[in-house]
């Protein structure tokens, strides 16, 4: 099977995985919006935020390297590899369970002179609870992706996400807040089963036995890869929570109700990019070869981009195009202030997209340092900006400073990504850029004056067809669509057998 071939399958496995949990997510909060109503969906978000954000924290890079250097090595080198698995879930499990332990012990202390609500201690014995469990998955499905077992990654995430979907909004229907944490904790437990499963066999496929000979050495050379990777993502992650409490302090409980409802709906923008990003990482990992040909690489890397800005740009358009309805259908009139925040969520969302573009290539290539340097330059501008800002413009200052930083992380990836593409890539991402400027000049003009366009669905969707195809055939040749349409057509007949 080709590389291009490879790659698309992984691809659609994960993205099949990733519509089921960005479309839970989105759904999960429909009936949630109305059952908890604004005060108690804040709180809820704050619960989510801080597990997620554990999560972030106590990967400390090590999935980084597992998943980079398991996909060069797991084929022919099984003792190796079950020395990289074992060292790193070792990792992972310290990190995690250190981590829960103590969100829960200093539960009562954040309650009280962070949430200024000692009841709220409660709630934050959930976070560590779905956090300590969703670390324990985690650890599992970055071995499945270690291993190329994008199918089994596909089936736990879409566990956990139909599990949320499912238990959070009929709990909450019948005890409320309690009720939909409750549904969150189950839904991470039943994920954690499956992908520990799934791994399980992946193991005895391979014949690899996880250990940790050589704990020190191989300790140290994954966290000397890793946390160059990582350091940047734990700082926002250790500072998020802060700054979510800044902004309900200021702008009260219920402005983080309707932060949440703007960050679901600009994931859309992201979600497919982000689906397939593991995919990307083993495929260019395996394809990346310094001292030889790198044809594929560079192939791949040039599909990859242009697909990913193309597919991030034309859903940006139709969400800033068409938010106000989609807000006021799925979450009601009580969200509508939530708007401007899933407009400039979303456009932030485009920017982090092909940023995360650039950093899958510098990665693939075994360079974190560049990374580490835009990412916490992006941090820092954040940082700065968010507690400037937020006191002047409250939520939308936040979301004013993440555009900044993201804004200066993608010129100093560019810069250092720009030498090393071909000159045919470098012209394509100058026509994305103009088309991006220029549909973001469109969508603004349209909200801004309340044009048709903003209050008609199928409007908005025949404009965004329109640009869509017009983008496509200035920045992809005749050719490489042909060709692409009868490898999705193939793959689609495979996955159709393998499915009957």
């Amino acid at each position: 099977m080709s590389i291009t071939s490879r790659f698309l399958k992984g691809s659609i496995l994960l993205t099949i995985a990733t519509v089921v949990g960005r479309l839970s997510g989105i759904l999960v909060l429909v009936p949630l919006a109305r059952i908890l109503g604004v005060e108690q969906l804040g709180i809820f978000s704050l619960v989510f935020w801080a597990s997620q954000n554990g999560l972030a924290i106590g990967l400390i890079g090590v999935d980084v390297a597992m998943h980079r250097n398991g996909a060069q090595i797991y084929k022919t080198d099984p003792s190796a590899t079950g020395r990289l698995l074992g060292t790193g879930s070792l990792l992972l499990l310290i990190s995690y369970t250190s981590l829960s332990l103590c969100l829960f012990i200093f539960r009562f202390y954040l309650a009280e002179h962070w949430l200024g609500n000692r009841d709220s201690a409660l709630w934050l014995g959930f976070a560590a609870t779905i956090l300590f469990i969703d670390g324990m998955g985690l650890i599992a499905i970055t071995g499945l992706l270690s291993l190329h077992d994008f199918r089994g990654n596909s089936f736990a995430s879409s566990v956990g996400a139909i599990g949320r979907l499912l238990l959070s909004p009929l709990l909450a229907w019948q005890y409320g807040l309690g009720g939909a944490l409750v549904g969150l904790t189950i839904a991470s437990l039943l994920q954690c089963l499956a992908a520990s499963s799934l791994f399980r066999v992946q193991l005895r496929k391979y014949n690899i036995k996880m250990h940790c000979t050589g704990f020190i050495k191989e300790s140290q050379e994954i966290l000397k890869f890793g946390i160059p990777f990582w350091s940047g993502n734990a700082l926002i992650a250790l500072l998020t929570l802060p700054i979510m409490g800044e902004i309900g302090r200021i702008a009260g409980v219920g402005a983080l109700g309707q932060f949440r409802i703007a960050q679901s709906l600009s994931q859309v923008v992201s979600f497919l990019p982000g689906a397939i990003a593991p995919v990307v990482v083993s495929v260019l990992s395996e394809s990346y070869k310094p001292n030889e040909n790198t044809n594929d690489f560079e192939k791949l890397r040039s599909l990859h981009m242009r697909g990913n800005w193309l597919l991030a740009l034309t859903l940006v358009m139709f969400l800033s195009l068409s938010s106000n309805l989609i807000v006021n259908m799925l979450y009601g009139k009580a969200y509508i202030d939530a708007v401007p925040l899933v407009i400039g969520m979303g456009w932030l969302s485009l920017i982090s997209v092909v940023v995360g573009n650039l950093n899958l290539y510098t990665l693939s290539a075994g360079n974190t340092l560049t990374i580490a340097i835009a990412s916490l330059s992006q941090k820092a501008i954040v940082i700065g900006f968010s507690f400037w800002l937020i006191p002047k413009l409250q939520t939308i200052g936040y979301i004013v400073a993440m555009i900044s930083g993201a804004s200066a992380q993608l010129v100093i990836m560019g810069i250092y990504t720009w030498k090393k593409i071909s000159r045919i890539l470098k012209q394509q991402s100058i026509k994305l850029f103009v088309w991006s400027i220029t549909i973001f000049a469109m969508t603004s003009l349209s909200q801004l004056f309340q044009l048709a366009t903003s209050r008609n669905l199928f409007l908005s969707g025949g404009i965004t067809i329109i640009f869509s195809m017009l983008i496509i055939f200035t920045t992809f040749e005749l050719p490489e669509i042909k060709k692409l349409v009868v490898k999705l057509e193939n793959i689609y007949s495979n996955l159709s057998r393998i499915g009957s």
